[in-house]
């Protein structure tokens, strides 16, 4: 049986080279992590791949970040693309 939580969805993905990403993020759910709010749930791949809606943010290891709280994103919606890494969050913003 599945269970319906509420994640921030993806609303923009605008890295072409992510197996996820076809009219938008297709990954069930992504995870951010590392030094730049990576998307580590990318996959640089031609095939594509996922689920027909678009993806949440199921976990964010930036507790560093304004929208994190114990490692869930509270913003209504993200935003992926290139920054530092291939695929980052640009949503991400350093707490004050």
């Amino acid at each position: 049986m599945a269970t319906m939580i509420s994640l921030p969805i993806v609303s923009s993905c605008s890295v072409e080279a992510c197996g996820f990403n076809h009219d938008g993020c297709r990954a069930g759910a992504i995870n951010v992590s590392g030094d730049h709010a990576h998307c580590a749930t990318f996959v640089d791949s031609d095939a594509k791949g996922g689920h027909s809606d678009h993806a949440g943010v199921g976990a964010c290891t930036r507790t560093d970040c304004t929208y994190n709280a114990d490692m869930a994103c509270t913003a209504e919606a993200i935003e992926v693309g290139a920054s530092f890494d291939t695929a980052d969050c640009l949503t991400y913003e350093a707490r004050a």
